[in-house]
C-alpha cells in the first residue's frame, strides 16, 4: 500500500491546518456570549468556551478577536 501523501508533506499541511484559527461554529458560541456578557474576561471566556465545547482551549487571539466582531 503506497502513502496518499508523503510524510513532510502532511506535517506541513497539518501545521497549516492549526494556524487556521478559531472553528467557525465555535467562533460564533464566542461572539454571543460576549454580546451576553460585554464585560467577560478571558478566563470567563475561556471557562465557558471550555465547557460548551469539551476539550477546546480558547486562545487570547481568537478572544480577542472575536470581541471586535
Amino acid at each position: 500500500m503506497r502513502n496518499i501523501l508523503d510524510f513532510d508533506k502532511f506535517v506541513n499541511e497539518s501545521a497549516l491546518a492549526e494556524g487556521e484559527g478559531i472553528h467557525p461554529a465555535i467562533r460564533e458560541k464566542l461572539v454571543n456570549y460576549l454580546k451576553e456578557n460585554p464585560k467577560a474576561t478571558f478566563a470567563e471566556a475561556k471557562e465557558f468556551i471550555g465547557g460548551a465545547i469539551k476539550g477546546w482551549k480558547l486562545t487570547e487571539e481568537d478572544f480577542e478577536e472575536a470581541k471586535k466582531a
